[in-house]
């Protein structure tokens, strides 16, 4: 018997199977990227001032005697929830940081908003205030989120 090699005919090189990855899908995996320092800080110190500036200038309730809907409670808990997200963020120096800080500039935006259209403040000077405060939370957190530099 002899050992007869049979010459097998050179496979093609195949290209490496890529995906495309959808805009949301680039975006959450872009998450996990490291965020500088200084955004960190900047957020955080954006917002204690936002919220001391927004406290500081809201009037009194026009109905103090009415009852808090369910909905301000989960959106009160919502932000809470943000802000500890912000803090790990923060310590761990990561861009979700920026992301829980638009989300929540969002949450605040909404209650900003009901607040006069659900007659517990009647709408004034303050509430313009406040959406200043709103809007340069949801700018710097946009910016944040598209920084590039780590």
């Amino acid at each position: 018997m002899t050992n007869i090699d049979i010459e097998q005919p050179p496979t093609p090189p195949t290209a490496p199977v890529t995906r495309a990855e959808s805009r949301w899908q680039r975006i959450a995996t872009g998450l996990d990227r490291p965020l500088g320092i200084e955004w960190g800080i900047a957020l955080a110190v954006a917002w204690v001032v936002v919220m001391f500036i927004g406290i500081a200038v809201e009037p009194a309730p026009a109905n103090p005697d009415a009852a808090v809907p369910l909905a301000v409670d989960l959106l009160s808990l919502a932000q809470l929830s943000l802000w500890g997200v912000m803090a790990v963020g923060i310590a761990q120096r990561r861009r979700y940081t920026a992301a829980a800080s638009l989300a929540g500039a969002g949450v605040l935006a909404v209650m900003a908003i009901a607040c006069p259209a659900s007659g517990h403040h009647a709408i004034g000077a303050w509430w313009g205030v406040q959406m200043v405060g709103v809007a340069a939370l949801l700018a710097l957190s946009g910016k944040a989120l598209r920084s590039s530099r780590a």
